[in-house]
């Protein structure tokens, strides 16, 4: 492609008719294009909805993109050195997609090769155009574009207004999350005692918070309790205080959690663990709304909201005479149970990429993004440990991860076993992917995938400390797979 063909674009208006994005939102748009008319043309179109950065070469382009956040990246393929060759824009692309994984690249061309064209997408090209630029296609693009971008932005920067944790919220795409948001609506506007249950780290203290910020509560006290940090002995004086003199060393009289909580929300978790008499005064006010001081015969009247919360079983705890019957059915009004994160695995990279944007902000230093490799792998992974796990391998990844882009390389070695490629290593000329029935959870078929490896790298390598080292995993992890996975050796 020459100049001439080049220069043909600039006869063609373009006009963005659809909004670029939300109101008050301005997102911005580098133009990388060899010819000045081209660049001004598409400024003079679409600084009405973006902040448009300007580039005529490479080079600049790729400042640019070192100093400010790139929403989409318009580039030209055929530019200086040889405009009659693809490769300086091909070469942009790739650094693109290589060092700034959230920027979305988009390809203008005048080059209607087929083989250019597929190759840009190979290359992680959005979308590719071919010059003279067609307005309304554009239109559509760049609006789909923005959608994407603002949908990323609102997943990882938005910050809660309310509640003790207000650099966390509940973040989520999946059927299950979405579900969960609208109990919570549902039931935010009442004052029925909610009893939450679900697996450590699930986030059951960001729902009992987003129950409390939509409730007419909102504008008064929301206090939370860890009941399991607290011994028998300091639970009653935490939740109901005590008086002066009430036990030794007691200096002076003392509000307790209930009382800090009036006319707004307390929230107990993991009440399960609450001492007997603890589980009687509660009881009381459920039903009555009084209580008394340690040391008091005072009745003392409040007004408050109930949440609990805990992941153990109440109702066995009932059967076993450790929890009271009268008091779990009073707890138990409105139960809702956050799902543990590997029954949402499509939240995965949002939630990935929400904490990494949180740590890499308050550290100001980290990686920007995580490969897709890696994110697949994620998808794939156990968490046993639920969401705190995944929010503590995004800070350690953070800390020690210098590369701009996380890969697979940078994860702990007990989290790429989940890789697609593992099999690699041990590959002789025969498949490890098992037949997969059609009925099969997901979790079930990845199950399955890991069992065959695991069989082919024992069968292969003979010993479980040889296939544990071709697998790329610590042996004490092979030994707890094999058990898990129910594996003969």
């Amino acid at each position: 492609m020459n100049k001439d063909q080049k220069n043909t674009s600039k006869n063609n208006s373009v006009s963005v008719s659809k909004p670029a994005g939300k109101r008050g939102f301005m997102p911005t748009i580098l133009i990388t294009d060899d010819d000045k008319g081209v660049r001004k043309q598409l400024y003079w179109e679409l600084k009405e909805r973006f902040v448009v950065k300007e580039a005529a070469n490479s080079d600049e382009a790729l400042a640019i993109l070192g100093k400010h956040v790139i929403d989409i990246a318009l580039i030209d393929l055929h530019m200086p050195p040889n405009l009659n060759s693809p490769e300086a824009g091909l070469s942009l692309l790739s650094d693109i997609c290589r060092d700034y994984p959230n920027t979305v690249p988009i390809i203008m061309t005048g080059d209607s090769d087929d083989s250019v064209i597929l190759n840009a997408i190979d290359q992680g090209a959005w979308d590719v155009f071919i010059k003279p630029l067609n307005p309304d296609e554009l239109a559509i693009v760049l609006y789909r574009a923005v959608r994407l971008r603002t949908l990323l932005n609102e997943n990882e920067l938005l910050k809660l207004n309310a509640g003790q944790n207000q650099n966390q919220k509940i973040i989520g795409e999946s059927d299950a999350i979405k579900s969960l948001m609208d109990t919570i609506t549902q039931v935010a506007p009442t004052d029925a005692t909610i009893y939450i249950t679900g697996e450590s780290g699930t986030g059951k203290e960001l729902v009992a918070e987003a129950i409390y910020r939509q409730s007419k509560r909102s504008n008064k006290p929301f206090v939370a309790v860890n009941c399991a940090a607290l011994t028998d002995s300091l639970i009653e004086d935490e939740l109901f205080g005590h008086e002066a003199g009430a036990y030794t060393g007691s200096k002076g009289a003392r509000k307790g959690k209930f009382e800090l909580a009036d006319k707004g929300t307390i929230f107990l978790d993991e009440v399960a663990e609450l001492s007997p008499s603890a589980q009687a005064k509660l009881l009381r006010i459920l039903q009555e709304g009084t209580f008394e001081r340690l040391g008091s015969e005072r009745v003392n009247t409040v007004d408050v909201r109930v949440i609990v919360a805990t992941h153990q079983d109440l109702n066995q705890k009932v059967k076993d005479g450790t929890f009271r019957e009268d008091l779990f059915y009073r707890l138990n009004v409105i139960p809702i149970h956050v799902p543990p994160l590997r029954s949402r695995r499509a939240d995965i990279p949002v939630l990935a990429n929400y904490f990494l944007t949180t740590f890499r902000k308050k550290m100001t230093r980290g990686p920007y993004a995580f490969s897709d490799e890696v994110l697949r792998v994620l998808q794939m992974h156990d968490w046993k440990g639920n969401v705190r796990e995944l929010r503590n391998l995004a800070e350690r990844l953070v800390i020690l991860v210098n590369s701009k882009t996380i890969q697979m390389s940078d994860l702990p070695v007990e989290y790429r076993m989940e890789q697609p490629e593992t099999a690699s290593p041990l590959n002789s000329g025969v498949s490890v992917i098992p037949n997969l029935n059609s009925s099969m959870s997901y979790e079930d078929a990845v199950n399955e995938y890991r069992k065959e490896i695991i069989k082919k790298a024992l069968v292969d390598h003979g010993s479980k400390t040889k296939a544990a080292g071709a697998l790329g995993i610590n042996r004490s992890y092979l030994y707890e797979l094999i058990e898990k996975l129910n594996i003969s050796s």
